[in-house]
């Protein structure tokens, strides 16, 4: 890598704000927007409105090539600092090199770019868009008999279909489930941006519970906070919701953050035709029968019936995942998040 000095923005970051709500493909004003996070050292956000620039640029013509180095050269730059970040952070919560389990050990190392990831032999591979977990066996479908606390949480479902049912009598419960980003580049690939065809109300926030929330559906979360299986990783899970897919409507094939985790489904209203499609294999919900399936697989829903379907979806540690490989994940995420 050349010599990097801070480069200089060409406009403020409000200017550039201004100009990317009038037009996300600005290259000059994504530019700048990545140059004025950088100079404020959020260089997480920095990354991505690079990232994002370089993907404009390469599209639009006549942009000068000095630019698209000030974008490589920044990105090399903040690309070294965040590896020794993850060592430093990773050793100074207690996971130092010689302690990592040997499958976060080789997840890391592609994930750093020092080891290549093995070819998918799957048509369907897992496609995480966070983090990929080398090693795990493959499915699209996971066998929901094999957990032990099934049936206290298909026993609740009386319960939690009231609970729901409540809530969508009440006005303004329910927002779309793929919100406006307000700090990082947004596109909307799957066209489910701010659109309510798939809405939810979530009873956490990156991985919190909400707590006014919570006490509108108290047996809901005692159902499934009580499985003691719940997915735990830093800003990202555990994730507890009520998903509402309106009637004639489907979810675009897409995949999930992280392979570590489990998504399940308990189906609550189920008005008649729809299905979930997990890879090469799909499925019709049943009220009241747990779902779970690997949501880094490509997947897709639709709810072909003339009523909105409702389920309860909320994410589970994968069972293989031993309790050293869970700290040390979740230190890698803290790790992530601090830079």
């Amino acid at each position: 890598m050349r010599d990097f000095r801070l480069p200089t923005p060409e406009m403020t970051e409000a200017e550039a704000d201004q100009r990317l709500a009038s037009d996300r493909n600005d290259f000059e004003a994504m530019l700048a927007k990545a140059e004025n996070r950088l100079r404020q050292k959020d260089h997480r956000a920095a990354s991505a409105y690079f990232g994002a620039a370089a993907q404009i640029g390469q599209k639009t013509p006549g942009v000068p090539p000095d630019r698209l180095l000030r974008i490589r050269d920044a990105m090399q730059w903040i690309e070294a600092r965040y590896l020794d970040h993850i060592y430093a952070s990773l050793k100074a919560a207690g996971h130092p090199e010689q302690d990592w389990h040997p499958r976060f050990r080789r997840s890391l190392e592609i994930m750093t770019g020092k080891r290549l990831r093995d070819p998918p032999r799957e048509p369907f591979p897992q496609l995480p868009t966070a983090f990929y977990y080398d090693g795990l066996p493959y499915f699209e479908f996971a066998d929901a008999g094999a957990f032990a606390w099934r049936e206290s949480v298909e026993a609740a479902t009386d319960a939690i279909r009231d609970e729901a049912q409540a809530l969508l009598r009440t006005d303004g419960t329910f927002g779309p489930y793929v919100k406006r980003a307000t700090d990082r580049p947004q596109g909307d690939v799957h066209g489910l941006l701010d659109n309510t065809d798939w809405s939810t109300f979530d009873l956490t926030a990156k991985g919190q519970p909400v707590a006014d929330r919570i006490e509108l559906c108290p047996q809901t979360h005692a159902a499934i906070s009580g499985t003691g299986a719940l997915c735990d990783v830093p800003n990202r899970a555990p994730t507890i919701m009520f998903s509402l897919l309106r009637a004639g409507k489907r979810i675009a094939p897409h995949t999930g953050m992280i392979n570590t985790r489990l998504i399940c489904h308990l189906p609550l209203i189920v008005p008649g035709e729809g299905k979930l499609r997990v890879g090469s294999e799909a499925r019709q919900w049943v009220e009241g029968e747990l779902m779970a399936f690997d949501d880094t697989v490509e997947h897709e829903a639709w709810n072909d019936a003339h009523e909105d379907r409702l389920v309860l979806i909320f994410d589970v540690w994968r069972p293989e995942i031993e309790p050293i490989e869970r700290a040390q994940i979740n230190a890698l995420f803290a790790a992530v998040d601090s830079y």
